[in-house]
């Protein structure tokens, strides 16, 4: 009777392993069904036939892990659960693991926490949805052996494929490269989110957006990352009119998805199109109004005409910028790996100011020209301080998540020789701005940088402070102070700020002459032919560009 049995399932086995070769991968309900449908089982029998399938190794199961509804899924004994049979099972049963593997392909096997979050639509904590979290995803893939998780010097955390968990220079670059193309993605944000504004389509006051110092933090909204969001008023006739929707629960919340560095594809749409349907949902009583849009630089017609189904406003960033914006990317993207090298910097800078201004887009992409005298100013730093620790666009958080307090610092250089930690702040605005002595309440001012994010700095530091490194700061600008700021300097230069080599301040000429003196001709030229010049049209524009320096530092 038993060696009967055995025979049976010989032929049930025979059948399963044939079925599963042609089909490569097949869920437990499928299996069950064919079963029940083929040898006139009942279902409980059918079940019993795929557990002595695998006990017998006939055939694969993916238990204990499931895809789709709880289920097992079975594959031919002679395949594994490797990356590709993952995204082919995943790609129906568990779209946000395919769009992950997806993703990673499509980036040549890397892909950063921040852009897995996006990707997966994953809550950055474990809600009582029946979403999952994007820790419990990669458990799944580093069980399966698949992926692997890795950190960066700056303790940035990226998922990489198993393949190269042990080739560290290759890691190296991978990560370096990454991270260029994620600051590119947000380097015009602050620009195109000014565009949205004068187009009506946002209200720039309560903008959110993802730094570009800091590309692997995004902005918080609901439980979920987003490139930027805002808020509108702008939403037709309605009961309410624009000008009375003076609350965020009246306007409709813009949700922004970016990218800029690599096509704008069906998997990027599928996540964005999920995050919105979970926010949606977020409101008890009614559903939540949402403005999606898209912000691309590759899109395939498919993908656009999907965008349109689906009621998603979409720009080409040339629509916006101009065609040139794609050169201004490329060598954009340039800078971050430079900046490693500290060689051929100004020559890249001077690059994309030129093809800036020959587009004339030097007022619309005027968030990008200050990022790029930030960049301008590191070979000085570097020259100043060699053998020194320099990290650009760091923040520092005191608190915790209930209550937390953060502020950016645009370079700090911790110097052993003399024993010095400098905090830097950069202004990179034209010939015709006058920097504000301002007070601890107004960002972008003097007195805000050392009155209140210099003392913040020092509580951050305060046991390096306390071993022997005297803090320092220095406020650098391309434009001018007022003789009230002048004089304010004067006593900073006179205090324990002052460090060995710099003043606490440099305008514009005391600049020049800095840099004069240390032979950077080439920074010296391009400050004079592109930081010259007006620098504002109007003085609402002037107030958009303070909200949204005010807003830098309201991320995640």
């Amino acid at each position: 009777m038993e060696k009967q049995q055995q025979t049976v399932q010989e032929k049930y086995n025979t059948f399963l392993s044939g079925l599963l070769e042609q089909k490569l991968f097949e869920s437990a309900m499928e299996l069950n069904a064919t079963l029940v449908k083929t040898f006139n089982v009942t279902p409980q029998y059918a079940r019993k036939i795929l557990e002595r399938a695998v006990a017998q190794n006939a055939i694969k199961s993916s238990a204990p892990y499931t895809f789709g509804k709880g289920q097992y899924v079975y594959i031919y004994n002679e395949h594994d659960f490797g990356k590709d049979g993952i995204k082919r099972i995943a790609e129906k049963s568990r779209p946000p693991i395919y769009r992950l593997l997806e993703l990673m392909d499509q980036n040549r096997g890397i892909i950063s926490y921040y852009e897995a979050l996006k990707i997966t639509a994953a809550p950055l904590e474990k809600s009582s949805t029946k979403v999952n979290s994007l820790d419990d995803i990669l458990t799944l893939l580093m069980k399966l052996d698949i992926v692997h998780k890795i950190k960066d010097r700056n303790d940035l955390v990226y998922i990489v494929y198993k393949i190269y968990k042990d080739k560290e220079a290759t890691l190296e670059i991978m990560m370096a490269d990454h991270f260029a193309g994620m600051v590119a993605d947000c380097s015009v944000l602050p620009d195109v989110l000014r565009w949205l504004s004068n187009a009506n389509i946002i209200d720039i006051g309560n903008v959110i957006y993802r730094n570009k110092k800091t590309p692997h933090i995004g902005a918080k909204h609901n439980n979920l990352v987003w490139d930027a969001f805002a808020y509108s008023r702008t939403t037709g006739i309605n009961p309410i009119l624009g000008a009375k929707a003076d609350t965020v629960d009246k306007k409709t919340l813009v949700a922004l998805d970016v990218a800029l560095t690599t096509e704008y594809s069906a998997i990027h749409l599928d996540a964005f199109i999920g995050r919105i349907q979970i926010n949606r949902k977020s409101v008890n009583q009614e559903d939540r109004k949402i403005l999606p849009i898209i912000i691309y630089r590759l899109c395939s017609t498919h993908t656009i005409n999907k965008i349109r189904k689906n009621g998603i406003i979409a720009f080409d960033i040339s629509a916006i910028f101009g065609t040139k914006i794609y050169e201004v990317l490329n060598r954009f993207q340039e800078l971050s790996v430079l900046l490693k090298e500290s060689d051929g910097i100004e020559q890249t800078i001077e690059g994309i100011l030129k093809t800036i201004n020959n587009a004339g887009q030097d007022e619309a992409l005027k968030e990008l020209r200050g990022t790029l005298f930030e960049f301008l100013m590191y070979p000085l730093l570097k020259t100043l301080y060699p053998n020194a620790s320099i990290e650009r666009g760091k923040i520092l958080t005191i608190g915790n998540k209930e209550e937390k307090e953060s502020y950016e610092y645009d370079y700090i250089i911790e110097s052993s020789n003399p024993p010095e930690i400098i905090f830097v702040e950069l202004k990179g605005y034209n010939s015709s701005a006058t920097i504000n002595l301002g007070d601890t309440n107004k960002k972008a001012t003097l007195r805000w940088f050392f009155r209140k994010t210099l003392p913040f700095a020092e509580k951050y530091y305060k046991e390096t402070i306390e071993k022997g490194k005297k803090a320092k700061a220095v406020f650098i600008t391309s434009a001018n102070f007022f003789d009230d700021g002048k004089e304010f300097i004067g006593k900073m230069n006179a205090s324990k700020y002052k460090s060995k080599l710099l003043e606490t301040g440099y305008e514009r000429q005391s600049l020049l002459l800095l840099l004069k003196e240390y032979g950077f001709e080439a920074e010296i030229r391009i400050i004079d032919k592109f930081y010259s010049g007006p620098v504002y049209e109007d003085e609402d524009d002037n107030e958009v560009r303070n909200i949204l320096s005010d807003l830098e530092a309201d991320l995640l």
